[in-house]
Order: structure tokens, then C-alpha cells, then sequence
């Protein structure tokens, strides 16, 4: 019997048909399953390299809407583009024609890594697709996701790392305030987040209010208590 919600599961393992992870009655939350370009994943038939199967992806699609039987559950995928941008296009016409909610666009091809982005690719993508399409890469500030969105005429913008570094770039925020600092230590020493994913974060809300020689010292730190001391020490947190 089809729900309305369905059991997620996160799952990391390295299957050999990207399509097994549907068949087990589960949704299985993949990572940015169609940008990844880590060598195993396009090795093993995952990450990028799905935009040159289409039909995986309708395949996967159906998999989600057989499971859920409101109609307005969202379904998204999140794709890079092709050198020959027709077949883009025709992949998300299919995603489309299959029942996907949205399609986010990250505007490189899988050779790619930190070239340009090709917003006019994303532009035209959206001028060909009926549901929403949103934009993504290398967007590191509120006026270039302004920018982005007016040039490629998306719906809306996606950010990944740009958050990371400052949270508060969609208010207006050039760099970190030390309120994310706070922010950030008070959520996760309440919910005990592991140290690393503690610390790692923080090295990213630092990068621009930081020294190049302040860096070599908070980047080495050990320990949740090395952290809160020297937070203390230099920003009062």
C-alpha cells in the first residue's frame, strides 16, 4: 500500500545498479547523486555519470512516485550538463514527463571543475522546461545569486559552499558574523555533534575574519574544549 511519506535511509554503500536502492521499500537519500564526480562513483555507475542514462533516471523517479501516493510529494533531481546541451535538455524533458518536482541545474559538464559556470546552458535549460528549475555553482555571495537568477531566468538559486562559509549570505552579510559563530557552537554542543563536523564548520564560517597564521593555529586544534577556549579567547563566543 502506497503512503503518503515514506522511510528514508542514508545510505553510503557502493551498490552495483543504482536502481536497487529503490527496490528495497525505502527512499534511499543519495548525496548529490547525479553531480558526484568522485572517480569510484563514475566508476561504479553513480555520481555524473547518470545524466548519460536517462532512463536510470526515469526508472529511479518511478521507483519514488510507486512508493508515495500523494501526488504532491516532492521529487527532485540535481544534474551537470552535457557538452552537447540537447541532450540536457531532452534529459529533463524525460525527468519531467516522469514526474520530477524540479530539476536543479549545477552548470558544468562532468570534466569540469572549476571553470566558469555556463549560466547561459542553465538559461536555456529553463526555457525549455514547463516545472521549476534552479540554478547552481559557485555562488559565494547575495549580489552574484541576484546575478545568477536574472541571468539564467531560474526560479531560484542553490548554494552549497557558499553557505558553509558564511550562513548569513542571504541576508546580506559579506562574511560570517560572530552571531553564526554562537549559533553554531550553542547547536552543536546541544546536540553533540561529533567533533569533527564541530570543528569543520567553524573553518569554514573563519576562512575571511581570519589570519593566514590564525588559521594554521585553529585548523590544528584537537578538541571541543581547544575550540571553546580559544573562541573565548579571541571572539568572546
Amino acid at each position: 500500500m502506497k503512503k503518503d511519506c515514506i522511510q528514508t535511509t542514508i545510505c553510503q554503500e557502493r551498490k552495483e545498479d543504482p536502481i536497487e536502492m529503490f527496490h528495497s521499500g525505502k527512499l534511499i537519500k543519495v548525496c548529490a547523486p547525479m553531480v558526484r564526480y568522485s572517480k569510484w562513483a563514475m566508476a561504479e555507475g553513480y555520481g555524473a555519470c547518470l545524466i548519460n542514462k536517462p532512463e536510470v533516471v526515469q526508472d529511479m523517479v518511478k521507483q519514488v512516485r510507486n512508493q508515495v501516493e500523494n501526488p504532491r510529494f516532492s521529487v527532485s533531481i540535481k544534474i551537470r550538463i552535457h557538452d552537447d546541451l540537447t541532450r540536457t535538455v531532452d534529459l529533463c524533458r524525460k525527468a519531467e514527463a516522469t514526474g520530477v518536482s524540479w530539476i536543479t541545474v549545477h552548470g558544468r559538464t562532468v570534466e569540469e571543475r572549476h571553470q566558469p559556470v555556463h549560466s547561459e546552458a542553465i538559461k536555456i535549460i529553463k526555457e525549455n522546461m514547463s516545472i521549476p528549475v534552479i540554478a547552481n555553482g559557485d555562488i559565494r555571495s547575495l549580489k552574484e545569486a541576484e546575478n545568477v537568477w536574472h541571468i539564467t531566468g531560474t526560479d531560484g538559486v542553490m548554494v552549497a559552499r557558499g553557505l558553509l562559509a558564511n550562513p548569513a549570505m542571504f541576508a546580506g552579510y559579506e562574511e560570517t558574523p560572530l552571531k553564526c559563530l554562537w549559533d553554531w557552537v550553542d547547536i552543536a554542543l546541544e546536540l553533540g555533534t561529533p567533533y569533527t563536523c564541530f570543528h569543520q564548520h567553524l573553518m569554514y564560517m573563519m576562512e575571511k575574519i581570519t589570519s593566514k597564521q590564525e588559521k594554521k593555529v585553529f585548523n590544528a586544534l584537537s578538541s571541543t574544549s581547544a575550540v571553546l577556549d580559544y573562541l573565548t579567547d579571541h571572539y568572546g563566543v
